[in-house]
């Protein structure tokens, strides 16, 4: 865990191949750190040492540091994910009886979910992630436990029962008060509207309005990354998604009954399009898994006028689970939006690796391994807002990055990033502002 008071250490790391994403890859390279900053890179031997120590770490290979774009750490205490067999729906239905008895009279919710988060903070540090996107779904104090990873924490928000946006739901009114708090102690945040199923078009709005309100306020205080208040929203997960969007009938609609949170009225929904377009009215936009998204020219459509501002965020593992397909990636790539990925979390996954996640696009062969290292850095550090600290490597940036050590010394860097994501390759250790946040380093 990084100590505020820590002091910083100066060094040169001295690896086989360093990948920097900001230019070409570089072998037999040096890397400099001081004050918690890169102060030089280059190929060994660099001019000057000036008594700073020289690590070597052999036939390593560095990266920026990993970003996992969207996850839900409140699973990270799962031994195993839910069923996925019955697809998205009955996935559901467990996860909302989980998260019942989590909350049952007998047992300290808070604590549970608090204990969740920081095992899955760790285990997202130690598979060489720096940065992750956060669904929070209760008030935790992210702020007393965000030391180890830069979080950007998107507060959930959803409901179906009638209101307005005038009278939003007290939940939902209680989850934007949680989110300025976070704020004012000086975490990353965002906002969440869940998915068009279980959100009524004017939360999305109320949603909307509450972003713009919260950098407007963000801007007069202070500067930088934390100001920015992206909004993430899970999309066209399931093919019974639409029928229930325009009809309200279908598999979703059961599941709602079942589970006795249908409205005595209709709720106000709104179709997949609808929602990209409000979300690209935000500062920026996530939109998460998209696996039928193709199945809708009209969203992708959307999708590519705003690409400027609108992120597609895809869990390869999860899709495959209860979709029993992997994400739209090809078409994805046409639309222009930048494409990152997410772990989406334990109760659908069997862990927290990221480059698991690539891995699993990659050997599909809908993506190359140069292709997946963008999506895991550069292309999620954007998504976050979190385009300026981390997701590269640059001089005069935060020091975020991962040693990794291949079971055999890469001879070409394209070899090199195809190691990155070979199973057999260890993350040795992942660093933040120049910190050790995991792993081992001499």
């Amino acid at each position: 865990m990084l100590n505020p008071g820590q002091q910083h250490r100066s060094f040169i790391v001295r690896s086989k191949w360093l990948l920097p994403i900001t230019c070409r890859p570089l072998e037999n390279a040096w890397l400099r750190v001081e004050r918690g900053l890169v102060t030089g890179f280059g190929v060994w031997p660099p001019r000057t040492v000036n008594n700073i120590e020289v690590i070597d770490q052999g036939n390593a290979i560095i990266t920026p540091g990993f970003v996992n774009a969207h996850t839900h750490l409140e699973f990270s205490s799962c031994q195993k994910p839910f069923a996925t067999k019955g697809g998205l729906h009955e996935w559901i239905h467990e996860v909302v009886s989980w998260k019942r008895e989590q909350h049952s009279p007998s047992t300290d919710a808070h604590e549970k979910i608090t204990a969740a988060v920081v095992s899955g903070s760790r285990e997202s540090a130690a598979c060489g992630v720096v940065a992750l996107g956060e669904i929070a779904t209760n008030d935790i104090a992210y702020n007393e436990i965000s030391g180890r990873l830069r979080l950007r924490v998107f507060r959930e928000v959803l409901g179906l029962d009638p209101s307005s946006i005038k009278s939003l739901p007290p939940r939902v009114a209680s989850s934007f008060r949680d989110s300025q708090q976070l704020s004012r102690a000086g975490i990353a945040v965002g906002l969440s509207p869940h998915a068009p199923y279980s959100t009524q078009w004017h939360i999305g709005q109320a949603a909307v309005n509450a972003a713009k309100n919260s950098l407007g306020s963000c801007k007069r205080i202070r500067r930088g990354d934390n100001c920015l208040t992206p909004l993430a929203m899970h999309l066209a997960e399931s093919k019974f998604e639409e029928e229930f969007l325009h009809k309200q009938t279908g598999p979703f609609r059961k599941l709602f009954h079942d589970l006795g949170i249908w409205p005595a009225h209709a709720p106000a929904l709104a179709s997949t399009a609808d929602w990209i377009s409000l979300l690209a009215k935000s500062n920026r936009g996530l939109i998460v898994h998209g696996t039928f998204l193709v199945d809708n020219p009209q969203a992708m459509a959307r999708i590519k006028r705003h690409r400027h501002t609108l992120a597609l965020v895809i869990c390869p593992r999860t899709t495959r689970a209860l979709s029993g397909k992997l994400p739209p990636l090809a078409e994805f790539k046409k639309s222009g939006a930048r494409v990152c990925l997410g772990t989406d979390g334990r109760g659908s996954n069997p862990d927290l690796s990221i480059r698991a996640e690539a891995a699993c696009l990659i050997d599909s062969g809908l993506a190359t391994p140069q292709e997946a290292l963008l999506m895991i850095t550069s292309n999620g550090a954007w998504a976050l807002g979190f385009e300026h600290r981390t997701g590269s490597i640059a001089t005069g940036r935060p020091a975020d990055f991962v040693i990794l050590k291949p079971s055999v010394s890469p001879s070409t860097a394209d070899k090199a990033t195809t190691a990155i994501f070979d199973a057999t390759t260890a993350v040795v250790s992942t660093f933040r502002g120049g910190h050790p946040i995991a792993g081992h380093f001499a």
